[in-house]
């Protein structure tokens, strides 16, 4: 099936409670406008490659999307709007269960474990 992946860093200072509400808004946007989340997955708190906006650091989450341009459309102008999101990015994918799949292999296999903050 095709679709989306994308991938949305907050601010490091973002509590967990709030990264699972904004997680939610983020779904309904996409829900509302005849779009489908069919998978998410959290990379934790990681070292950006540069700083943004003051920040060193980032939670990474990762969306997967079902191929609804309007409804990507209309993420994309929450996910500009939104304050707590450092940055983000949306790319096509041919296949966006072999695209999960690829993603929890590389996790187990440690390849994706999340970093520490350097203190």
């Amino acid at each position: 099936m095709q679709g989306y992946e994308t991938v949305v860093v907050l601010q490091p200072n973002v509590t967990e409670t709030e990264q699972k509400d904004l997680l939610e808004k983020f779904s309904g946007v996409v829900k509302t406008h005849g779009g489908k989340v069919v998978g998410a997955a959290t990379w934790g708190r990681r070292k950006l490659g540069y700083t943004v906006g003051k920040h060193d650091y980032g939670i990474y989450h990762l969306l997967y999307l079902d191929r609804t341009p309007a409804s990507l459309k209309e993420l994309d102008t929450q996910l500009r709007h939104n304050e707590s999101v450092i940055l983000w990015q949306s790319v096509a994918v041919n296949d966006v269960q072999k695209e999960m799949a690829d993603f929890e292999r590389l996790k187990t296999e440690g390849t994706l474990t999340p970093q520490t903050p350097e203190i």
